[in-house]
């Protein structure tokens, strides 16, 4: 009875001392990340001071034509002048943004102290509407009205077709070359159907070719047949040049009394056989 009374006390003295070395090592487990926290904090403020690792240059590449460098910088700053790892890229990106010839800028840390934007710029490609322009990208931007604007297509149509009108002007303008023909102007309809305005040389005169929405390759191919064929040595300068009939086009001259003189299918077979 004395022999299991003592292995219990000696049991618990164990269990005891087992208590005591677990708590001290929590305790001393405790103690070094609450030390550690403490210096991550030391040197996150450290880093984080305003009057530490400030930016010591900022670097601003790109290809400019239509905007200085030193515009960009004047908007971004006072945002890059702080701490390097506390500065705020996405508002430096956003103010450099916001100027008006700037498509897109890529910002980032160099270090030790350096801040490098990346711009790119819009190139305006066409006229869009009423002032406006497509870049080459599509996109339908406002520049400021000291771009020339002469000798450049203009586009219209919903902002939403950009791209899509300005591919189809940038092959049509190579295709009607080949003809002497200028393109000056295409517009696409809420109801998706095509208008160019075409400038021939030969007769010094602007007129409008239209191609409607349905079988648009096969009637401007049609067009480009009579042109080459008759339109093209003819004295009378074109006015309008309507292609949407499924036999021939309706054409009207300029100055002529008639509004419309409709060259049928059988005029299209001739010139072929010619």
């Amino acid at each position: 009875m004395s022999e299991q009374r003592a292995f219990a006390n000696q049991e618990r003295e164990f269990q005891v001392r087992r208590l005591g070395k677990l708590g001290r090592g929590l305790l001393m487990m405790l103690a070094s990340v609450l030390s550690f926290v403490a210096l991550g904090l030391l040197v996150t403020d450290h880093l984080y001071r305003p009057d530490t690792f400030k930016i010591e240059q900022l670097k601003i590449v790109g290809q400019f034509r239509y905007i200085e460098p030193s515009i960009i910088e004047a908007a971004v700053i006072d945002q890059a002048s702080g701490n390097f790892f506390s500065l705020d890229l996405a508002e430096i990106k956003a103010n450099a943004e916001k100027i008006a010839w700037v498509e897109s800028v890529d910002v980032r840390r160099e270090w030790p102290g350096t801040l490098v934007l990346s711009v790119r710029e819009h190139l305006p490609a066409m006229r869009w509407g009423k002032g406006k322009w497509v870049s080459t990208a599509g996109i339908v931007i406002d520049l400021p009205e000291s771009i020339d604007a002469r000798g450049v297509i203009l586009l219209q149509g919903s902002d939403s077709q950009a791209k899509r009108i300005l591919l189809q002007a940038t092959r049509w303008k190579k295709e009607l070359k080949e003809l002497g023909l200028e393109v000056r102007g295409v517009s696409l309809s809420d109801s998706e159907a095509w208008t160019i305005k075409l400038y021939y040389l030969g007769y010094d005169a602007e007129f409008d070719l239209l191609l409607g929405h349905e079988e648009v390759a096969k009637r401007l191919a049609r067009f480009e047949l009579l042109f080459k064929r008759q339109f093209k040595f003819s004295e009378r300068p074109l006015k309008r040049v309507d292609a949407r009939y499924p036999d021939g086009l309706a054409v009207e001259h300029a100055g002529a009394v008639s509004t419309d003189i409709l060259a049928l299918a059988s005029d299209l077979a001739m010139a072929s056989n010619n």
